[in-house]
C-alpha cells in the first residue's frame, strides 16, 4: 500500500469509529488496530491524534465543499429561485455521501474546536451564497442577509432530518417544506399585502 493509500486508510477507520461513536472513542491504539498497522505509522503520518482528527476534518470538509461547489453549479433549469435549486442539490449530495455530510450537520461529541471553526466559515460561505442569489434575483428583497439566515437554518433542519428519518423525511416531502419556507420568504409583498392581479 502506497504512502497515500495508506493515509486514505487510516483517515476513512478514523471517520467510521468518529462517525459510530465519537472523537473520544477514536483512540489512536484503536485506528491503528483496526487499520492493521503499528501505532507509530499514525505519529508518523500526521504528527499527533489531534493532526489526524484536523487532517480528517479537511478531507471531509474539502468534500462537503466541493459538493456544495458541485451543487450550486448544476442546480438544475427549473424555474425555482437559485436558492430552492440549490437546496433540491445539496439534498443529492447528502444522499450520496451521508458520512462526509454527518460530520458537519451532527458534529460528533469530543469534536476539536478545528472543526468548529470550518463549520462557522462554511456557514457563512452559505449564507453569503444565499443572500447573493437573493439580491439577484429581486433587488428589492427586504433584508437578503436575515433571509438567507433563517433560509440556512431551515435547510439545515431539514437535511438533519432526512439523515436521521429518511423514511419519514422524503426527499418530496423535504422539497415542498423548502418550497414554501421559500415563497413566504422570498416574496416582496408586504406581509398581509394583496397579491397582484
Amino acid at each position: 500500500m502506497t504512502a497515500e493509500a495508506r493515509r486514505e486508510q487510516i483517515l476513512d477507520i478514523a471517520h467510521a469509529i468518529v462517525t459510530a461513536e465519537s472523537f473520544h472513542a477514536a483512540t489512536p491504539n484503536r485506528i491503528a488496530e483496526e487499520a492493521g498497522i503499528n501505532r507509530s505509522l499514525l505519529y508518523q503520518q500526521f504528527g499527533d491524534l489531534g493532526g489526524l482528527f484536523v487532517a480528517l476534518i479537511d478531507r471531509e470538509g474539502g468534500r462537503a465543499a466541493a459538493q456544495f461547489a458541485e451543487a450550486v453549479a448544476t442546480s438544475g433549469d427549473t424555474d425555482d429561485h437559485p436558492a430552492l435549486r440549490a437546496f433540491d442539490s445539496v439534498l443529492t449530495a447528502i444522499d450520496e455521501h451521508p458520512a462526509t455530510w454527518r460530520l458537519f450537520l451532527f458534529p460528533p461529541q469530543g469534536a476539536p474546536p478545528e472543526l468548529y471553526a470550518r463549520l462557522a466559515r462554511s456557514q457563512a460561505v452559505v449564507r453569503e451564497y444565499l443572500a447573493t442569489q437573493m439580491r439577484r434575483a429581486d433587488p428589492d428583497l427586504a433584508d437578503p442577509e436575515y433571509t438567507a439566515r433563517v433560509l440556512n437554518a431551515a435547510a439545515r433542519e431539514l437535511l438533519q432530518l432526512r439523515l436521521t428519518d429518511p423514511e419519514s423525511a422524503t426527499r418530496e416531502r423535504l422539497r415542498a417544506m423548502m418550497r414554501r419556507l421559500g415563497s413566504g420568504l422570498l416574496s416582496t409583498r408586504p406581509v398581509g399585502a394583496p397579491a397582484p392581479n
